[in-house]
């Protein structure tokens, strides 16, 4: 009777703290949670914010830089001396257009006197602008650099002025006038942001006729051309004015909306704001966090648990040498019942160390599992052609069509292709082993290597392979470089068997000597990398194919070997190909190995 009183009471005691101690992480956790969230957006808040306004701050300088540069060219002093009526600078804005970030540049020169000379956005020229642009007779009275923010007729622009001297006589001016799309569309592909740029609404009436964008936003002139259509029809259900004044930050809908106010001078000229959607923002710390804190409430409750039901025991123990004393039992009895209790002790003990020890074993073979999965990944090809071969010669010697020069070169086939999974899990073990052997090898027959692994695969997909492999002889670790080029040929076979045009699936191969290096050119016509994964290849596990098809290591391990190995380079870009006079698109592999001398 008395037990069962302990035990109720151990539940009861252990159920109530333990829900307790639940709602009240739960409840912390919300807390803390939000606490981080708010930290996390504030963090993006302050980076884009410092980040437009550095950019802003450093277009505006490049416009001035551009500007003083201009007013040393020649067309401008001729125009300006009047030894030529008109000069042409659009071949300027279109070359600044094709190698820059500045897409959209207008220039302007005008004589001592303010009259506009020269427009690159206009053939109106010789008009008195003086008498209706207030800086221009700033200038004219004080020449000097000026570089400024400022709202016009046309948009909202990074203005450069610069005085042009001759002989220590001022004899006009050359102004460039650029602006912020360019802007708006860097921040878009670098920060996963959509920006829109809103004028303030007191300068809509001068803009609305001759306005650059021509879009406007509630009585607001938007200055960037390529806003997201997305964000506009947001806005267009919205009180945009409660965006525009807001300060730093706030999240609605799905969005982290940034404000960052546009100021010259004393004066306000627009809203930067950035739409930020709130799913592509890492919170995977907080998770982590969360999940962290629920473990070691587990821990808690565990011990806790372990703690009451020792002092149940303990307090039952103590309660039995009472009845004992009281019933005047002997020692013995009391000594076997502390026995007991000690043997479930060490039982419980020995349960957890036998836990732990399945743990460990269980992590220990996780660790194995991902290595044995990036040697399979090493291996599919070469057993796959392993496989054929032999079914091959199964095949042929039912049908009686075996011959000896077909039986030996199916296993010369297998025994080189075994040799070299031989090598792969050399290559594993030791990969990061310096003491590795280099061996002089021919250039041609390298490829003869790896074109016997891969020619069966490839004709089977229907990939034409078109080489240009000039002889060399280069000092190298053979199978490693072997194992580079399979992983970027696969990687073309995977992305040509995609294409529903079987027919001019190609892969071209060019290998040259280039001073003292060795030039290994990989093309295909497989489409091409997309522009936002492109510089993120080469990353371990990174991949985008399916789970069960790739890990994302077979690259990260050619530039392993390349940099860390070989002592090379390699890199990747878009290229387009012209096959059959019709063009296609693809990726480029291009590999650079030094050449050591033999002597």
């Amino acid at each position: 009777m008395k037990i069962n009183l302990f035990r109720i009471t151990t539940i009861i005691s252990f159920t109530i703290i333990s829900i307790i101690a639940i709602l009240m992480t739960s409840n912390f956790l919300s807390k803390k949670e939000n606490e981080l969230l708010l930290e996390k957006q504030s963090l993006i808040s302050l980076n884009i914010n410092d980040k437009i306004q550095s950019i802003i701050k450093k277009k505006k300088n490049a416009t001035l830089a551009l500007t003083i540069t201009l007013s040393s060219n020649n067309n401008v002093l001729d125009v300006l001396n009047k030894k030529i009526k008109n000069i042409n600078l659009n071949d300027l804005s279109l070359i600044l257009r094709e190698e820059t970030e500045f897409k959209n540049v207008w220039f302007q020169v005008l004589d001592a006197k303010g009259i506009s000379l020269y427009r690159s956005w206009s053939d109106k020229k010789n008009d008195k602008l003086y008498k209706v642009r207030k800086d221009i007779v700033e200038m004219v009275k004080n020449p000097k650099i000026k570089n400024t923010i400022s709202v016009g007729r046309y948009d909202m622009s990074f203005k450069a002025m610069v005085p042009i001297f001759e002989n220590n006589k001022f004899i006009g001016i050359i102004e460039s006038i650029t602006h912020f799309n360019s802007i708006s569309r860097g921040l878009r592909i670098s920060d996963e942001i959509e920006p829109i740029i809103v004028v303030e609404e007191r300068f809509t009436k001068q803009l609305k006729e001759n306005a650059f964008t021509n879009i406007f936003l509630q009585n607001h002139y938007i200055a960037n051309l390529s806003v997201d259509k997305r964000v506009l029809k947001y806005l267009e259900k919205k009180d945009i004015n409660r965006f525009i004044n807001q300060e730093n930050f706030i999240v609605e809908d799905s969005y982290l909306i940034i404000n960052t106010p546009i100021i010259y001078g004393d004066e306000k000229l627009a809203s930067f704001l950035s739409f930020k959607d709130i799913d592509e923002i890492d919170i995977k710390y907080i998770k982590e966090y969360r999940q962290n804190a629920f473990l070691y409430l587990g821990l808690f409750l565990i011990l806790l648990g372990m703690i009451l039901f020792i002092l149940s025991y303990y307090l039952y123990s103590n309660e039995l040498k009472k009845l004992y004393i009281k019933l005047n039992k002997n020692k013995n009895e009391l000594s076997d019942l502390n026995s007991s209790l000690k043997q479930t002790v060490d039982n419980e003990v020995l349960k957890n160390y036998k836990k732990n020890k399945i743990l460990f074993q269980q992590s220990k073979m996780a660790a194995m599992g991902e290595m044995i999965g990036n040697i399979a990944h090493q291996w599919r090809q070469p057993l796959s052609l392993i496989t054929s071969a032999a079914s091959g010669i199964k095949l042929r010697k039912e049908l009686d069509l075996l011959d000896d020069k077909d039986h030996d070169a199916s296993l010369n086939s297998i025994i080189e292709t075994a040799n070299y999974l031989s090598n792969t899990i050399d290559d594993f073990r030791y990969f990061f082993t310096p003491n590795k052997n280099r061996a002089t090898i021919s250039s041609i027959e390298l490829f003869q290597k790896v074109f016997k692994l891969l020619a069966s695969e490839f004709k089977s997909k229907n990939i034409h392979i078109i080489k240009n492999i000039e002889e060399l002889k280069i000092s190298t670790y053979e199978n490693e470089l072997i194992q580079v080029i399979i992983n970027v040929l696969n990687n073309a076979k995977d992305e040509l068997i995609k294409s529903e045009d079987n027919k001019n699936r190609s892969i071209f191969i060019d290998l040259y000597k280039d001073n003292q290096n060795m030039i290994i050119k990989i093309k295909d016509n497989a489409g091409g990398i997309s522009d936002d994964i492109i510089d993120r290849i080469f990353e371990p596990y990174f991949t985008t194919k399916h789970q069960s098809q790739g890990t994302g290591i077979g690259l990260y391990m050619s530039e392993e070997i390349i940099f860390k190995h070989l002592k090379g380079e390699i890199s990747v870009c878009n290229k387009e190909t012209i096959i059959e006079k019709n063009t296609y698109k693809g990726a480029e592999f291009f590999i650079s190995i030094p050449i050591e001398d033999e002597d």
